[in-house]
């Protein structure tokens, strides 16, 4: 799921993935993998702010039956944020690094590859020929 963000000080600013987990330790594992992978390709291809990984309890995390995240990519009240926001391009960005997170999520972990390097660009071509 993703989102923007809003903040009163116009400071705040960059990228947060949450996912599914509790303070009592109840937690989605495979949510958080997939969390952490969005998070560092996400920051990784833009160079946004880190605002790390979360677990949260959200109905949307929760009451799902898959992994789940809720990708907050940036703040509109910020004028950094916002001007990336509003750029296709950066949008572009997004969109591929998620999916690159996503490839990864299934990579066998052995085989797993440095952050921002899967090009995804022949996968956005088949999905362009479906």
């Amino acid at each position: 799921s993703l989102h923007v963000d809003g903040h009163p000080n116009p400071l705040a600013e960059g990228v947060a993935t949450y996912h599914f987990g509790s303070t009592s330790g109840v937690t989605s594992t495979v949510g958080e993998r997939l969390a952490g992978l969005v998070q560092r390709e996400i920051v990784a291809r833009t160079g946004m702010r880190d605002c790390k990984t979360h677990g949260k309890v959200w109905d949307l995390l929760r009451l799902t039956r898959m992994p789940a995240v809720r990708v907050e990519v940036g703040y509109l009240t910020s004028p950094a944020d916002r001007q990336r926001l509003v750029d296709p391009r950066f949008r572009e960005l997004v969109i591929e690094s998620i999916m690159a997170a996503v490839q990864r999520m299934y990579f066998p972990v052995d085989s797993d590859v440095p952050t921002g390097s899967i090009d995804v660009s022949k996968l956005r071509a088949l999905a362009g020929t479906a």
